[in-house]
């Protein structure tokens, strides 16, 4: 038998999760999750004809759900203290991330987006959560991820793949200077990072933590000392 060539190898390595049970319910759950919670967070949403101040506009990308049980693992992988750590994601759409957090016991959750349409929804969503979760420390902010200005304390900053290297860099250096100001330890977790990769190489100071399916997690560490 002739082997396969590499590149299909290569392939079929990276992407068999995709084929396990586990993948199966992740993708029923990620279905059913604004059945279970009343909330409209599923369907895609391009940025066209959106209300959106600001020059970034042709950076930005369409909204698409994060699947919760893949970011519930990866936010367990941290094995982090979350009632230490604000959680906060850039370019949170429709908000379903938000509440996904909110759920894990973050003292505070915060949403960045610039879309007016999508802010709205996401506000709706919080809304409807609260409802039925008293007391969960979620909000959205409707601000260009670049104008955005970091909570104090410990943070895990989120990307779903948002924008294009042009502004990530702006935001990556807003969050150097942000650590550098205030030491603490700032997380991020990133899925599919593409071409956007060579920001993090640019930016220097993001260091490596761990990939897991196409999540990448890195840590800001400006001047690459573990106690920050």
């Amino acid at each position: 038998m002739r082997r396969m060539p590499l590149s299909i190898t290569g392939w079929l390595r990276r992407n068999a999760w995709r084929f396990s049970p586990q993948n199966l319910l992740e993708k029923l759950e990620n279905c059913r999750f604004d059945a279970r919670h009343g909330t409209d967070t599923l369907t895609d949403v391009r940025l066209q004809g959106l209300s959106i101040e600001g020059p970034n506009r042709q950076h930005g990308s369409r909204y698409h759900p994060t699947p919760p049980r893949a970011l519930r693992h990866v936010l367990a992988r941290l094995a982090i203290d979350t009632a230490q750590y604000s959680f906060v994601d850039i370019g949170s759409g429709k908000g379903r991330t938000l509440l996904v957090a909110g759920g894990l016991g973050f003292r505070r959750v915060v949403g960045v987006e610039f879309a007016e349409e999508l802010h709205r929804v996401a506000q709706a969503n919080i809304q409807t959560w609260q409802a039925r979760h008293p007391g969960s420390p979620i909000e959205s902010v409707k601000i260009d991820a670049t104008q955005y200005a970091l909570p104090d304390g410990p943070l895990v900053l989120y990307f779903f793949k948002p924008f294009d290297a042009v502004v990530l860099r702006q935001v990556l250096a807003n969050v150097r200077q942000s650590v550098k100001a205030q030491p603490r330890r700032v997380i991020v977790v990133f899925l599919y990072l593409e071409d956007e990769r060579v920001a993090f190489d640019e930016a220097g100071g993001f260091v490596p933590l761990f990939s897991w399916r196409r999540f990448d997690v890195f840590e800001c560490r400006p001047t690459d000392q573990k106690g920050i």
